[in-house]
């Protein structure tokens, strides 16, 4: 043991002999090396708009595959669409390509006051059109509703399906928001949007309980839309977009292609009321998704049905049949499914 060690010492050192000894190992099976990195996110890249803002979004960046535009809720970053990257094998599969524009005030996109609506779907058409984008299915969730709607009676002739899941159109004059002056709601938001974890307050039972680390990708969201440009939980920009639902809700009248909307019927924060109005005001075909006894929470626990609906599967129901997943033609109504099977993937019935 002696001899070898002052061998050792006498080569080239210790780690020298050390890789000797592992080059020398056979492994059982035959390793295949990695080529390429892995994806630990889309890049949040910039462009600065004909009116001189600078504006940041993120793309997956796939050629030829359906684009999508997402519109996360209420104070979320660009990056809020990797939230639903749970799903991303799934996606890859079905070849839908997310792009997101982030908005005024979040992520790493400088606050303006004066920005409004308008500005945003401005900065949304320049984006897709720095990207060739010209046809897109614009899926929106919660508090990016609105936008949305905004989003559809700009552009109604680029939209090839469009998506709203738990997405608001506009809040009641008694919603307590839209009662309050601005610098009184930022004071209201600002101890919530000082913790992350606290904006993210998701229920226990839903999503959470089933996709490992959700919670935690939720709070880690909050922290980069409220502090990675030093914003310093700066509430002003999550308190304008409150008020903004105080707002008349856009005009979508235009607007003739393909509408799926997804709600729950226990949902108290955006009750499937708001989706009506969005189908009531539109002329194309709307295929509308209730899902009983599920409140907001539909936005990420039917991902996996908007991923469908997005590629070309609109008229059919995934559905979970005793551990294996099909596809049933038409819409399913959950509450008439026969016992040992449920929506979605089967991964929602096992535990995170």
């Amino acid at each position: 043991m002696i001899v070898r060690l002052l061998s050792c010492a006498t080569a080239v050192g210790a780690l020298a002999c050390g890789s000797l000894a592992i080059a020398d190992a056979s492994p059982a099976q035959p390793i295949v090396f990695p080529d390429r990195f892995d994806s630990i996110g889309s890049p949040v890249e910039s462009l600065v708009t004909r009116e001189g803002r600078t504006v940041h979004y993120t793309d997956t960046a796939e050629t030829g595959w359906t684009p999508m535009l997402f519109v996360g809720g209420v104070g979320t970053s660009g990056r809020a669409a990797e939230m639903v990257a749970f799903l991303d094998t799934m996606r890859k599969r079905l070849k839908v390509r997310i792009i997101t524009v982030e908005r005024n005030g979040l992520g790493d996109t400088a606050f303006d006051q004066t920005w409004t609506m308008k500005d945003y779907t401005s900065e949304v058409r320049q984006v897709l059109d720095k990207l060739g984008v010209k046809r897109f299915s614009l899926v929106a969730i919660s508090g990016g509703g609105p936008y949305a709607g905004h989003i559809v009676q700009a552009m109604p002739e680029r939209l090839a399906s469009w998506h709203m899941l738990a997405a608001g159109a506009s809040a009641p004059a008694s919603w307590p928001a839209c009662g309050a002056d601005e610098a009184t709601l930022q004071v209201r938001l600002e101890p919530q949007i000082a913790a992350p974890r606290v904006w993210w307050d998701l229920p226990r039972d839903g999503v959470a309980s089933k996709v490992r680390g959700f919670t935690d990708r939720a709070a880690d969201e909050g922290a980069r839309a409220f502090f990675i440009a030093g914003q310093k939980g700066d509430p002003r920009a999550a308190a304008r977009e409150y008020k903004r639902f105080c707002d008349s809700p856009a005009d979508v009248a235009a607007y003739k292609g393909p509408s799926f909307f997804y709600y729950g019927e226990a949902d108290t924060q955006v009750p499937p009321s708001q989706g009506e109005f969005w189908a009531a005001h539109v002329k194309g075909k709307v295929s509308f998704r209730r899902y009983p006894g599920e409140g907001h929470d539909v936005q990420y626990r039917h991902w996996d049905q908007v991923l469908l609906d997005v590629a070309g599967y609109g008229g059919m129901t995934l559905v979970c049949d005793n551990g294996r997943a099909h596809l049933v033609r038409g819409q399913v109504d959950a509450a008439g499914l026969a016992k040992g099977r449920t929506l979605g993937v089967c991964a929602w019935t096992k535990p995170g």
